[in-house]
């Protein structure tokens, strides 16, 4: 595992630090992923490494906790730019649950009719709850919504990333969603 932090830590390309990343997490147990302290940093790199495909920049690392930094940091126009990564999820779950030992292995969602406000909501804590951490710089948030909508929403979500991006906008450099495999 260190190994695997070490050499996401150091300035690479973004294609360079995607396939380390896809050819880490293979390695790694979901219970693992979810559970252990030390592979927290593959949480942090794997949308990270999604974020560099969607986004054009020159080197990217993932930051060492013993840095102080943010979670990871890109280059982009020969400035240095930190990245915050925050995970949102239903209420009242939480991150590995399902791969505890006796833990319900049908991961059943009860169906919420206000799942869109419900999403909308979770999202608002979390980006309040990192602006709140008033960080030195203003990185770049990167949030991971690990919510299935499990079918069609209105729009309350896209609605709500709109307004917190205005919101927050003094507070962080852009804030840009993961959602399954879409970007908002």
């Amino acid at each position: 595992m260190n190994e695997a932090q070490e050499a996401l830590a150091r300035w690479q390309t973004p294609k360079e630090f995607a396939v380390k990343v896809e050819n880490f997490a293979p390695l790694v147990k979901s219970s693992t992923l979810f559970n252990k302290a030390n592979a927290g940093f593959l949480r942090d790199a794997i949308p990270i490494a999604e974020f560099t495909k969607h986004r054009t920049v020159q080197s990217v690392r993932l930051a060492r906790q013993r840095e102080g930094l943010n979670d990871g940091q890109f280059r982009s126009a020969d400035e240095i730019i930190d990245i915050e990564v925050t995970e949102v999820m239903e209420p009242a779950r939480k991150r590995g649950d399902e791969y505890r030992c006796g833990a319900d292995q049908q991961g059943i969602r009860h169906f919420d009719p206000y799942l869109g406000e419900t999403i909308a909501s979770e999202l608002a804590k979390s980006i309040k709850k990192k602006a709140d951490k008033e960080y030195p710089t203003k990185p770049v948030l990167l949030v991971y919504l690990n919510i299935s909508d499990g079918g069609r929403l209105g729009d309350e979500v896209e609605t709500a990333i709109k307004r917190l991006r205005a919101e927050y906008a003094d507070t962080f450099r852009e804030i840009c969603v993961l959602w399954g495999t879409k970007w908002a």
